[in-house]
């Protein structure tokens, strides 16, 4: 059952921005209301099946120490058989305190200041920034946008990772913003290419359980388990954003010791103790069941845009989202420079979403929207940017 949750008076970051913005600090249009879908993060309340395993669990009234025992490795390797096709060995899964602390960790593990680390753009801005703190060098493998999609550059790949101070691959598959969902030949390509160079690979995966329109999702593991550290996480597929805990899938003994002594260094603590049972209670077929759930809702949003958008505002083309919940819409044709397409959706159609270029350049010209929200949420959003459309005379 899929069930909205209330953001107010519970100190969630995105209620709060809503707040603040309600309260002053958007303008709002006559006859507009705030639709705020910004942030990587549903507007749905998690899976009953985790609700009711951490009610009792709160009863319980002990909320100590907790580690990896058998139940835990065990729920995460048939989850990852479930959803994955993927295979592994309970010793293979290692519990990190979300993805972009790991992305830390193996920056340091496998890295030196000034190592080049490669990344397909538009990226993901947490990761250029864990990059650059860590005084590594960002190298762009800009991915070619044609016809509305997106797909790989494998010639600039290969460039790229030939240079002998580029170190690091670092995949997000389904792609955060755009959407893609790379195939299995996609990944071989990008294996092929980093194991040439003798590269580490890290690849986010934490979109995997969430492919649309029945695409098949293959994990980087399926194609190679050598020099590879995948990461999975409740945070996206199961709306746990605000618990920094990851599990990393790691599969090659050498890397694996490797990350574990940076790791050590860097000091992991135990897990949350709540994020144990939630796991142990969402990897589950009724866990699986509420996520295809939520995947309709997601592929229905979608295709309102999408037909809306096609109807009536042609110069905004949403780009095909193949997994995930967040829609990289292209804004190019309205003829706009950044500043003027925020001002756009901002203040004159009141619709907050993520600036494209928040993911670097090529994110020049996009809006990111998070599009798991009530259908009457999404139809209004598109009656208002709609009417800013006409006004704007983008319509004639």
């Amino acid at each position: 059952m899929i069930e909205f949750a209330n953001r107010k008076n519970i100190g969630n970051m995105k209620g709060q921005m809503e707040e603040h913005l309600s309260n002053g600090g958007i303008s709002l249009k006559k006859g507009n209301e705030l639709i705020y879908l910004s942030g990587a993060e549903m507007d749905l309340k998690t899976a009953p099946v985790i609700r009711k395993c951490l009610l009792a669990f709160a009863e319980n009234g002990l909320y100590g120490y907790t580690i990896q025992d058998h139940a835990y490795n065990h729920a995460v390797c048939r989850w990852m058989e479930r959803t994955r096709s993927l295979k592994l060995a309970e010793e293979d899964v290692v519990v990190a305190t979300g993805t972009v602390s790991a992305v830390n960790t193996a920056i340091k593990a496998f890295t030196m200041p000034e190592d080049g680390i490669v990344i397909q753009s538009p990226s993901y801005y947490r990761f250029d920034r864990a990059i650059r703190n860590q005084g590594r060098k960002i190298v762009y493998n800009p991915m070619i946008y044609e016809n509305g999609t997106y797909r790989l550059d494998l010639e600039d790949l290969k460039h790229c990772c030939e240079k002998a101070e580029n170190k690091m691959l670092l995949i997000c598959n389904p792609h955060n913003p755009t959407g893609r969902v790379f195939t299995k030949e996609e990944l071989a390509d990008m294996v092929k290419i980093a194991q040439e160079n003798n590269m580490i690979i890290f690849c986010d995966e934490i979109f995997g359980e969430m492919v649309l329109d029945a695409k098949a999702f293959y994990s980087l593991l399926t194609v190679s388990k050598q020099r590879i550290i995948v990461s999975t996480s409740l945070g996206k597929s199961f709306n746990f954003t605000g618990v920094n805990q990851a599990n990393l899938l790691i599969c090659d003994p050498a890397v694996k010791e490797r990350f574990l002594q940076q790791q050590k260094k860097d000091h992991i603590g135990s897990i949350d103790p709540f994020f144990y049972n939630a796991l142990c209670a969402a990897y589950t077929e009724d866990g699986f069941s509420w996520i295809r759930k939520v995947c309709t809702l997601v592929e229905k949003n979608d295709r309102l845009i999408r037909e809306f958008c096609g109807r009536a505002m042609p110069l905004i083309r949403p780009v095909p989202l193949q997994g995930g919940f967040i829609l990289w819409m292209d804004m190019h044709a309205l003829g706009l420079d950044d500043a003027a397409l925020q001002y756009f959706m901002e203040q004159e159609a009141n619709v907050i979403g993520d600036p494209g270029r928040e993911y670097g350049n090529c994110g020049k010209g996009f809006y990111r929207l998070q599009i798991a929200a009530p259908e009457e949420k999404i139809h209004c959003m598109l009656v208002q940017i709609k009417k800013a459309y006409d006004e704007g005379g983008f319509g004639v």
